[in-house]
């Protein structure tokens, strides 16, 4: 049986980064076929990326407005920011899941995700989380892209 972590990542297509540690965790998601969104102060980013001369490289693109639904926010931000971003992006993307991203740690967000009926987690580094899933799932891109319609990144 695969770990709750795991298994929430299964059921998502698009995550949502509030802050990141370094280009390795939009870039894991990227390559394990998900759709990743980025929040910089006062905008949304689509994130993608592409290969130039044997580097991969992050490419954003702002969006106007919001991005629509999301299944996870991934937080990488201090706790004293959490209960806003709970408010401002969570809810009103209607994520199913609030991460943390390690070592983010908080002791009040466990309670608002309860509140909200949202799933949490924490401890578990979302880029090495979805490395494992296209290990274990190497159909996971394919089938993830052809649900909502896009070609996988090369």
């Amino acid at each position: 049986m695969a770990a709750k972590h795991i298994k929430i990542l299964k059921n998502a297509k698009t995550i949502l980064l509030i802050d990141w540690p370094d280009k390795n965790v939009p870039m894991a998601l990227l390559k394990a076929g998900f759709m990743v969104i980025g929040y910089s102060p006062d905008k949304y980013t689509l994130i993608s990326y592409k290969t130039e001369y044997a580097e991969d490289k992050l490419v954003f693109n702002d969006l106007e407005g919001t991005p629509g639904e999301v299944e996870i926010v991934n937080i990488f931000r201090p706790e004293a920011e959490h209960a806003d971003i709970i408010e401002r992006h969570v809810l009103p993307l209607k994520a199913k899941a609030v991460w943390l991203q390690p070592p983010v740690t908080s002791s009040k967000i466990a309670k608002l995700a309860k509140k909200h009926d949202l799933i949490f987690v924490k401890g578990y580094d979302i880029a090495s989380a979805a490395a494992e899933l296209s290990i274990n799932n190497g159909a996971l891109s394919t089938k993830k892209d052809a649900a909502i319609g896009r070609t996988p990144p090369n």
